[in-house]
């Protein structure tokens, strides 16, 4: 007897793949080139997965949830939320739609973007060991004066 196989319910469109993860790239406001570079994959695989002519690898979709929460679920069936933590809507905005220039935009841009995570780390380390004198002196002021840590 020859068993005829059906298409499983669970298998992947690579095309309405591609265009969720082109749609979700998009409302990051970031380029191709600026995926590859945040995720370490290649921009020619990055790019035919948006095409539709891969599926998406798993070493993308990993990159993909832990830097931006993206739900690889509605990244492969379009079923839920398309981010499971986090906004994909960028930074915080006023009253006018205009970004704000406070800790909420720096917060939301150093949990998304590595290099503004870096950059901010960097800045610290460097304050630290060129201020570690002042800032022992203080700590060793505020102690004294009962502070709390």
């Amino acid at each position: 007897m020859v068993q005829k196989y059906r298409q499983s319910r669970f298998s992947i469109d690579m095309e309405e793949t591609g265009k969720r993860l082109k749609e979700f790239r998009t409302s990051l406001h970031i380029t191709i080139a600026e995926l590859s570079q945040e995720t370490g994959l290649s921009l020619g695989m990055i790019s035919e997965t948006e095409s539709g002519k891969n599926k998406p690898s798993p070493n993308l979709m990993l990159a993909l949830h832990e830097l931006y929460g993206l739900n690889i679920n509605w990244l492969l069936t379009g079923e839920g939320p398309m981010v499971v933590w986090g906004k994909v809507t960028g930074p915080p905005k006023d009253a006018k739609g205009e970004p704000t220039l406070d800790m909420d935009m720096l917060i939301w841009y150093a949990e998304r973007l590595p290099i503004v995570r870096y950059s901010i780390l960097s800045f610290f380390i460097d304050f630290f060991y060129r201020n570690k004198q002042m800032l022992e002196d203080l700590l060793k002021e505020m102690k004294e004066s009962g502070h709390p840590d």
